[in-house]
């Protein structure tokens, strides 16, 4: 079970997202249903970097932390040493989003939001926009195409 331990940190930052979590829950549920649609939003966001987590420890690359900061949740984590484990563990956040979306239909008067929330979050994280999976995907496909060229180091998720 230690394989898959990965110590958490929240960034000083972080609170800043779990208000912004609790805000837009306030806005999609009201103040009857807004603190669950948070907590559940901020959920999904762990959530996703724990789809990360378990690809990389089934694949062998190390995990060092994961947490919280105003840029969302994260996971800092060594490169794989093969661009297919890269792809996989990149692709693995969106993934987790992705098969979280028809679940949480089913929870009664909030469903709908969480589903389209973990939809957003699956759609956006593909993207290849800087910081984000899908642009560490495009970097593991670009660079395989390349005879010798090594995968460039890239921030964020």
């Amino acid at each position: 079970m230690d394989r898959f331990f990965v110590p958490f940190r929240m960034h000083s930052t972080g609170w800043l997202l779990c208000a912004m979590c609790g805000s837009i829950g306030l806005w999609l549920g009201g103040w009857r249903l807004g603190f669950l649609i948070g907590v559940s939003l901020l959920a999904s966001l762990l959530l996703h970097e724990v789809g990360h987590i378990l690809a990389a420890r089934l694949l062998w690359v190390p995990v060092r932390e994961f947490g919280l900061r105003l840029g969302g949740a994260y996971n800092r984590r060594a490169f794989a040493s093969r661009r297919r484990d890269e792809i996989l563990i990149s692709a693995a956040g969106p993934l987790m989003n992705l098969l979280l979306v028809v679940p949480v239909l089913f929870i009664p008067r909030i469903g709908a939001q969480l589903g389209l929330g973990n939809l957003a979050l699956c759609v956006v994280n593909l993207l290849p926009i800087p910081s984000s999976d899908g642009l560490r995907i495009l970097r593991a496909v670009w660079y395989s195409e390349r005879p010798g060229s090594a995968i460039p180091a890239a921030g964020g998720d």
